[in-house]
Formats: structure tokens, sequence, C-alpha cells
């Protein structure tokens, strides 16, 4: 059919078409175009989050929910299931305890610096010589620990806490005026706070370990920073078992194999007989393999302690701890006074039948303290902190009242003194002139 045969709309709406033909293509070029891109859109995976990330992200809440003094244990307790019900937890995984507490809080802290309220776990004990006193290490056991005045000026840290019967037997520990730090494997944060602190008090410290690659790593984590204590810096004297002393002493070696690779910084404090037989790269297995030397190999536990015993002398360590000249002075003169009041005591004991004279002023003011109330001094005590126990609260309250009868007593003291010495003075006056 030819133009002239086609209807006047068909040919009008066919030259309108083909001038907008180009615009046409072009816009179902683009909506083909945005269509595939929604559909791709849709089967993009959603982001992906690390584990490390998720922590970061709940613990300023985990840290509110738990509260203000918390230990490491409490706030991931507090962190897990809010990690857990994250949108981007991957399902069927598990936060563990270890890397929560070793490295996550770690990186989160040198970050974000310190968490306030947060402490650590005791792990290992402070043996005090000569008092007898047990500091557990934890860290607000540290924190609030006072070093007692010239009782001792050396400070021993032993990875094993097991060899502290031995130490005992030997009275290493008082012989040497040395307190004993047994712990746990590597030093906790408290226990390298504590010798920080030692260090500003002019302490002697010593740190005694196997001849292997964990030991040598203690005695340098002692004396330098790591991530978890940046800043830090101790004189520490390394007394432990060295490779070199195990041959010489002919001690039975145990075969080891680790996966990681040791660090820089501890592989620069290894001698060439250390590497011989602690450092053996395993090639493609990678990690490193050797011989060992546990100290408790040095048999029997004497002669162990002998060792120690040479290796503190070949180091330095000082004598007794006594004072100097001016501090002990003025020490001298409290002792004095202190047993010049107890010689004072037992001179009066002697003179006077003191127990007696207690036993009596007590039969004589029982009654102005009303003992048959004393339920009810101790209920209205718990009225006012309900934190008492009733002995702290009975004692509390006979001591108020103790307070009003101070004259009367005073009076009555001062009476049955003197009808003490009285009757003392003349039984001897009477002894005396019988025997003219």
């Amino acid at each position: 059919m030819s133009t002239k045969d086609k209807d006047p709309a068909s040919v009008i709406g066919s030259a309108m078409f083909g001038a907008i033909k180009p615009i046409y293509k072009e816009g179902e070029r683009m909506r083909r175009q945005n269509s595939r891109a929604r559909r791709e859109d849709f089967y993009t995976p959603a982001p992906r989050w690390s584990q490390k990330e998720i922590v970061f992200e709940v613990l300023p809440r985990a840290m509110r929910d738990a509260g203000r003094l918390v230990s490491a244990r409490d706030l991931f307790y507090a962190t897990r299931p809010l990690a857990y019900t994250h949108r981007g937890w991957p399902r069927g995984k598990t936060l563990g305890y270890d890397y929560f507490s070793q490295t996550l809080l770690t990186e989160y802290q040198e970050h974000h610096g310190p968490i306030e309220g947060l402490w650590r776990d005791p792990r290992g004990h402070f043996h005090e010589p000569h008092t007898g006193k047990v500091l557990s290490l934890g860290t607000r056991e540290v924190a609030s620990y006072e070093f007692p005045e010239w009782t001792f000026d050396k400070i021993l840290y032993v990875e094993k806490e097991g060899e502290l019967p031995k130490l005992q037997e030997a009275r290493l520990a008082e012989r040497y005026d040395m307190a004993l730090l047994m712990g746990k494997g590597y030093p906790a944060e408290a226990t390298r706070a504590l010798f920080e602190r030692a260090e500003t008090g002019d302490y002697q410290l010593f740190v005694f370990h196997d001849a292997d690659l964990d030991g040598y790593n203690i005695a340098r984590v002692m004396r330098e920073e790591t991530r978890r204590m940046p800043g830090y810096s101790v004189d520490v004297v390394d007394i432990g078992l060295t490779v070199e002393d195990a041959v010489e002493m002919d001690l039975a070696p145990e075969p080891f194999h680790r996966k990681k690779d040791i660090s820089d910084a501890l592989y620069a404090c290894l001698s060439d007989i250390d590497r011989e037989y602690l450092y053996n790269q395993n090639g493609y297995r990678r990690g490193v393999s050797g011989e060992r030397f546990e100290l408790n190999a040095i048999l029997p536990a004497s002669r162990r302690i002998e060792y120690i015993e040479r290796k503190l002398a070949e180091n330095g360590v000082r004598g007794k701890a006594i004072p100097p000249a001016g501090e002990l002075k003025r020490l001298a003169e409290e002792m004095f006074r202190r047993l010049h009041a107890g010689w004072v005591d037992d001179a009066i004991d002697r003179i006077t039948d003191t127990e007696s004279i207690k036993e009596s002023l007590a039969d004589s003011f029982i009654e102005e303290f009303s003992l048959e109330e004393a339920r009810d001094y101790i209920e209205e005590a718990f009225e006012k902190d309900d934190s008492l126990p009733w002995r702290r609260a009975l004692e509390d309250r006979l001591g108020s009242i103790s307070e009003g009868c101070g004259e009367a007593l005073e009076d009555a003291l001062r009476e049955k003194i003197g009808q003490n010495l009285g009757t003392e003075g003349t039984e001897t006056s009477q002894d005396g002139g019988g025997s003219e």
C-alpha cells in the first residue's frame, strides 16, 4: 500500500514515532539497566562483621550493665549476650573468654584508654618473710598493698607455685630478707604492677624460671613493656635456669614443639647455645621445635636451692636488710618504748592483782549496762546499719554506755589500786617486823 492510500492518522502517528524512536529506545535501555541493578542489589550479601568490631560496639553498654567495679570475667558475661544478639554476629560462632580478656580488652584499652573499675582476678601469691603475711595477687589487692617498713628489701618471682614448700623448708625468704612471689607461668598485670612499685622503693628484684622459650620470655616480660602494659620498664635480674647451665649440670632435656614462631624481641635474647636447643624452625610445617629443660630436673630439691643461691651471689644480692644509722636510731627508740611499755605492764601485774581488780570493778558496774536489754541494743543498731554482725552491734552499744561511766570508773579504779597497794605494803611491813 502506498503512502497516499494510508489513513492520515496512521501517517501522522508513524511520523511522530519516527521522530521520538531514538528517545524511546534510550528509555528502554535505561529501564533494563536499572532492573538489572536492582536484581544485583537483591543478591548482594550483607556486609560482614568481625568479632572484634561487634565486641567493640557493644562494650560500652556491657560496661554499664556490669557495674562500677567489674572483673574481666564479669565483663565477658555482660558482653557475650549483647554480641550474640548483634545483627552481624556469625551464626554458630562463640566468643571465647581467653580471646576476649587477653586480646580484645587489651586492644580496646589501647584505643579508648583504661576501663575504669576493671580489675583482674588474683593469680599467684606474695609471701612476706618474717611476718607470715600472704597477699593474693589481684589488681585490687596489689593497689591497696603497703610495703612493710624495713622487713625485706628483695623480691623473687618464681613461675611455679609448687616450688613454695621447698623454698620455705630452706628458709630462703628469711635468710635473705626476700619476699617470694609465686606465680603460674607468665606474670599477671598485678604482679608486674607490684614490681613496678617495688622498684621505686629500692628493692632488688629477681626472677626464676625454666630453661625454655616461655621461661626466657617470662624474664623478658618482667623487664620490658608489652601491649597490655605500655611504658613498663623495671630492672629485674634473671636468675632463671639457662640452657648452658642445664647442659653443664647434665640435666635431662625434654622435646617440645610449638605451632607459632617467637617474637623478634625474644629471639634477640637467645644466645647461640639457646638457639641450638630451643629454636629449630620446622620448614613447611612452620612453628619451632627443640629441647627444653625444666627447673624441676635439678634434683634433689636442695640442689635447686643451691643453684638459686649461687645465682643470687653471682648477681650481687645484698646482705640482710638493716636500716641506715639515722633511721635505725629512730626505729630503735620506737622499739624500746614499745617494749618498755610491756615491761611496765608486767611490773604492774606483779605488784598489783590486776585481774582481781578488773573482775571486782566489772561486778560493780555490770548493772549500769542493763545487759538484759542486749537484743534491743542489737536490733536498734541493725536499724541504722544492717551490715553489722551482732557482736559488733552489741560491742559498739556497750562502748557508748561506758563513756558515761568513765569518771566513776576512774574513781573506783584509784580506790581499788590504793587498797591493793596498801594491803601489799602492810603485809610486807608485818613480814619484815616479824623477822626482826
